[in-house]
């Protein structure tokens, strides 16, 4: 019995058999193995590169309005909101100009309208010789007379022009027996005056407007005043009363 089994066990094709399969059954689980390596290291690699591509695809946040590396971050205005803004300013500013421009150009209106209407000079440039005197008479030297004297008298140069005494439109250009040539004009402060000892050569017409200063005729002669000095004969009316010419120039002018 015990020469049979080590003739079994010695049996030299049987050995190289068991080997051969031993041998075998290693390659397979080696093979196995490195499969299953290879498929694990493939199926993860896959996964990293993907999250990494999906982290890096990932929009970063958008900074809000909060500091940022220390600097504070503002949200930058689009072209179109800026442009809206800028707009709507310059829309403003101009409105506001307008506005201004307004009120300062009505303003200035107003304070030379009114300036105008309280504006008042001296017809002509000289003195006095003779008042005004309605109830007194006073001696003419050309009548030969004791007159009362409705207007004053005042010196000028033969020819010097006659300014308006304020603005006013003109009532009347008529030839007086006595006083000469003489123009009426209504001024706007309800005075009317009476230019009497002008030229022939008239520079208003009735109806027509004249402002203050304006020159409305030039000094001639007054013939029932002919042997005093050249002077121009003014008369002031007041709600169609003679009153005294003097005082509204001293008042007025």
């Amino acid at each position: 019995m015990k020469s049979n089994t080590k003739e079994k066990n010695n049996n030299p094709k049987k050995n190289a058999g068991f080997y051969i399969a031993l041998a075998l059954c290693i390659t397979a689980i080696g093979g196995a193995a490195w499969t299953t390596y290879s498929s694990v290291l493939d199926y993860q690699t896959p996964k990293e590169e993907s999250s990494a591509q999906s982290e890096g695809s990932k929009p970063k946040d958008k900074p809000t309005d909060k500091t940022v590396s220390g600097l504070e971050y503002s949200k930058p205005e689009s072209k179109t909101e800026s442009s809206e803004k800028t707009t709507n300013t310059i829309l403003e500013s101009s409105e506001e100009s307008s506005e201004v421009s307004i009120e300062e150009s009505s303003s200035e209106s107003s304070e030379i309208s009114q300036e105008n209407e309280n504006k008042f000079i001296k017809p002509i440039d000289g003195k006095i010789i003779k008042g005004y005197s309605p109830e007194n008479p006073v001696y003419s030297k050309t009548m030969g007379d004791w007159r009362v004297h409705e207007g004053i008298d005042i010196t000028a140069d033969d020819g010097e022009k006659v300014r308006a005494y304020s603005d006013g439109i003109v009532k009347k250009v008529y030839n007086d027996e006595l006083l000469g040539y003489s123009i009426e004009i209504e001024h706007n402060n309800g005075i009317t005056m009476i230019y009497s000892g002008l030229s022939p050569t008239i520079l208003v017409k009735e109806g027509e407007s004249v402002s203050c200063g304006d020159y409305i005729g030039a000094v001639f002669t007054i013939p029932s005043e002919i042997m005093d000095e050249v002077h121009l004969h003014l008369t002031a009316k007041k709600d169609g009363k003679l009153i005294d010419a003097q005082a509204v120039l001293e008042k007025n002018a």
